[in-house]
């Protein structure tokens, strides 16, 4: 069970290095807006996470919203963004989230949240939900520079 959140772990901790590695080739040139704007999705999603699962991790019975749809807008002005500048906010907020996923126990992966669609979720299951968001957000990227990897 601990190989399983460990997974997930290695996953999130991946990103970071995939997103320097796409964007790093082009930050001489201009980093197109949708990659931009995806990376600022990125960047949302992580703090709304973190938020997630601190609640789930010291409220009782907590209670979480629906995340907004994939590719929906960020809640910020990407646009104006130095790539530089996003690329160093995201380690930041991911650097914020695996801490805390590194600190949990297996209890705590299990601790579980009312989800205002789903029903019963874990932490786990909010944390895997991350994963598969996070790994859209790449391909679409890649897609987005025309690399395939």
């Amino acid at each position: 069970m601990l190989d399983n959140y460990r997974d997930l772990v290695d996953e999130l901790l991946g990103t970071p290095t995939a997103l320097r590695e796409l964007v790093g080739e082009r930050l001489g040139d201009d980093v197109p807006a949708p990659v931009l704007a995806l990376m600022g999705e990125l960047l949302d999603r992580d703090r709304t996470v973190l938020r997630r699962l601190q609640t789930v991790l010291r409220e009782p019975n907590p209670y979480l919203r629906a995340l907004g749809a994939p590719g929906s807008a960020p809640s910020h002005p990407v646009e104006m963004a130095e790539p530089l500048e996003l690329l160093a906010a995201f380690d930041s907020a991911r650097g914020d989230l695996v801490s805390l996923l590194m600190n949990l126990t297996l209890k705590d992966w299990e601790r579980t949240a009312t989800h205002e669609v789903d029903g019963e979720i874990t932490v786990a299951d909010e944390v895997e939900r991350h994963v598969e968001f996070d790994e859209d957000h790449v391909a679409r990227i890649q897609a987005t520079l025309g690399r395939s990897e």
